[in-house]
Formats: C-alpha cells, structure tokens, sequence
C-alpha cells in the first residue's frame, strides 16, 4: 500500500519541483515521507520579515487548504489549488569571506488551479534602482542586502508584488543533478575558460551527452571564453531554460524515486524559501499530471552597453522603457487571468 501511494500517487508531480526546486536552472522532482518532507521543510523555511506576509490563500472559488502532519500514506489528501502567486528564485554564488551573489534571477507566476506558469529570466547585469543604493546592477542588490534587497529591487522595477522567494546555492545544484545521474544536453559548441583564481575550469566540447553536477554548472555559467569572443548573458539564460526542460523530464524517472529521501536531504541544506509547509503541499498535490502543466519561459529584452558608473566605465544591461511595460502587463495578465 505504501508502495502505490509513493509511486503511483506522487509520481508524476514534477512540474511545481521544476518551478520551485530547481534555481539556476536545475528542476528536480522529491518524493515523499512525512518525516523526511518535516524535516526539509524545516530546514528550509527563512521567512524574510516578522512583518505580517500576504497569504497565498486557496483559489477564490475554493476553501484554503489545511494540511496537518499525518501517517505519510495520508499526508496529501488531494488538496485544494492555491490563488496565482509570483516567486522570486535565485541562484547563489557563495564563496569564502564574501557575500552570497545572485548568479541566476527568475520571477515566476505560479497558477496552480490550471497547473500552468510563467518564469521570467532576469539578466544579471539589468540596470535598475535598488532602494537605499541608487540605480546599479540588479545582481548587486543581492550583496547589499541579501534576498530581501532584491526582491524589493524587482518589485519596485516590475511593479508587482513578489509573495515568495527560494534560492540554491551552486554546491546544492551540483549534487541534486549527481543524484538524478546527471543532465543531457545537446552543447552546440566548445566552451573553454580557466580562471584559477576562483578554481574555475570550463572545459566542454560539443555534442549530445549526459554532464555531471560540477559539468552541468560550468554550461549554465559559461560566459567569458579562452578562445574569442564571450557569450552574452542572455545565451546563458537560454542555456538556464534548457537546463531546467531537460531535469525536470528526469523527475518521473526511476532513479529519482529511489534518490528520494538523498534529494529532500540536499534540498534541506541548500535551499532557503519562506514557502510554508502547508503551501508546498498543496503544490505538490496540484502538479498531479505533467501531461496537463504548462510551464511558459520569457526574457527580459535589453541591450548591452557600457555606461559611467562609480567613477567606471562598465557593461551594464539597459532595458527599454517599452519592455519594461510589457512585462509589467503580463505579469499582471498571469495573476489575474482566469
């Protein structure tokens, strides 16, 4: 019995561990146990505020979910879907002595009650202004002040309320991909880049093949080349989204049944979200069948340019005013569309 419930009644929710577990570009689906599914979730949960959040209640036709703890075969009892809500996730770069850096920013729009959302890639390097510090690079809010900085950053960018965020740091996205047995992707081409002083080695060459946790890092990273030209941040955003189709069709795989309970232990240490213990069953329970969830990926348009700023002459990711309105119009279609 126990069986069928683990793998015939949570096998196929893939979809919202896409979305919600897989920053920098990784998805990966976990399994369930009650003990295990408390732990992480404990683990994990680091509200931003004290302040009083906005509740992401059941949808406005139905009843808000109540899940209590119980025996794991009864954990999930079909509960009802969530309203439409936006998450910020964010992919860390944290290394010795320094503050954890925001490599990879998605803003997703969640809509559970048609399984469907939409996951806006944000270049690193988009000039905005972020609160207290003056216009800058939006990766730089990360430094100044943690995830709380950013999201205000964004909301004040967009124009939107951001109701929760999740981050990963690179060590967790390495060893989720290791436990699934890797990632195939397709690289088009030769990426070399050797940078010692912060042990960075990239070396791939081109073709189909499955990349290990430390492989799959260097493809989504990849920017600066020892062989010419650079690639720009929106060909590391494309190889994000890829990343992220590619690993989450890993999460009906056998494999990740088994590495179930070594993927909620990643997830637990690697992970902070102040996405509560009820929400993300509810989630879990929503994403029932993948052949009905939609996951839609955008880009912010921009352009390249080098502009004066603190006294340097650096490369910053300007985005036209009419761009800006369109994604401002879109989230808000997301939230509210029916």
């Amino acid at each position: 019995m126990m069986g069928e419930t683990f793998l015939g009644r949570y096998g196929k929710r893939l979809f919202v561990a896409a979305i919600l577990l897989l920053l920098a570009g990784s998805a990966a689906y976990i399994g369930y146990s009650a003990n295990q599914y408390k732990k992480m979730t404990t683990e994990w949960y680091q509200p931003l505020t004290e302040e009083p959040r906005t509740q992401i209640q059941a949808h406005p036709t139905e009843q808000p979910v109540q899940v209590q703890q119980r025996p794991a075969a009864d954990v999930l009892p079909a509960p009802k879907p969530l309203k439409p809500f936006t998450l910020l996730l964010i992919g860390t770069d944290s290394r010795d002595g320094e503050k954890a850096r925001a490599d990879t920013m998605m803003l997703a729009v969640i809509r559970p009650a048609d399984q469907k959302a939409y996951l806006l890639s944000i270049p690193r390097d988009t000039y905005m202004e972020i609160p207290g510090r003056g216009f800058d690079k939006v990766n730089h809010a990360m430094a100044f002040g943690g995830p709380k900085l950013l999201k205000a950053s964004l909301e004040q960018f967009f124009a939107v309320k951001i109701d929760r965020y999740m981050t990963m740091d690179f060590d967790g996205f390495r060893k989720v991909v290791d436990e699934l047995g890797g990632v195939e992707v397709n690289v088009k081409k030769r990426m070399k880049y050797t940078d010692p002083t912060d042990d960075t080695y990239i070396d791939l060459k081109p073709g189909l093949q499955t990349l290990t946790g430390e492989q799959a890092l260097d493809y989504v990273r990849y920017r600066k080349s020892d062989m010419g030209r650079e690639d720009s941040d929106a060909q590391r955003i494309i190889r994000q989204q890829e990343v992220i189709k590619a690993l989450a069709n890993k999460g009906t795989s056998v494999q990740a049944f088994i590495k179930a309970f070594k993927l909620m232990e990643i997830l637990g240490k690697h992970v902070k979200t102040d996405i509560s213990e009820d929400e993300i069953a509810s989630l879990l329970a929503t994403y029932y069948d993948p052949e009905h969830n939609h996951l839609e990926t955008d880009t912010l348009q921009g352009t390249d340019e080098r502009i004066w700023r603190h006294g340097i002459r650096g490369w910053y990711y300007l985005v036209p005013k009419a761009e800006r309105e369109r994604i401002q119009k879109r989230l808000a279609q997301e939230l509210t569309q029916k």
